[in-house]
């Protein structure tokens, strides 16, 4: 499988979570849309120096 292919297949599965999980609902055609852009700009994602996770607030809050 092309890398660009696993960066399609991940958009994918992202957008899938979201709809399962937090009960999304997420057209056909905006799908798609997300995948290719991720497909496109998978050079720019892979050459950016790496993010510092986001922190967990909601752990936070439970404290």
């Amino acid at each position: 499988m092309k890398i660009e292919e696993v960066a399609y297949a991940v958009a994918g599965k992202t957008l899938a979570l979201l709809e399962e999980k937090y009960h999304y609902r997420i057209p056909v055609e905006h799908k798609r849309d997300v995948q290719q852009a991720v497909q496109e700009q998978l050079n720019t994602i892979l050459s950016a120096p790496p993010q510092e996770p986001e922190p967990d607030t909601e752990a936070e809050e439970s404290e």
